[in-house]
């Protein structure tokens, strides 16, 4: 069996620490059909950054979106 290079290791032990580390999505985007969100997002200066950044502004609108809703059942409760 053949020994592996110092390349195959650095390969292997970068995918193990890849696979173990991070959460990888994939997006396509019909040119015809979508070419005005592809145009967009090679506007930005980071698709990652940018996704992300429009993510967490959705999670917290809709945790104050919940909380909200949850002081409304507790006021309404205490009304009873």
């Amino acid at each position: 069996m053949a020994k592996n290079t110092q390349y195959q290791d650095k390969l292997q032990y970068n995918n193990t620490y890849n696979r173990n580390n991070y959460r990888s999505f994939s997006v396509r985007f019909n040119i015809n059909n979508e070419a005005d969100i592809i145009r967009w997002l090679e506007k930005q200066s980071g698709v990652k950054e940018y996704l992300s950044e429009l993510i967490v502004a959705d999670m917290k609108k809709k945790k104050g979106t919940k909380k909200t809703a949850a002081a409304k059942k507790k006021t309404a409760a205490k009304k009873k």
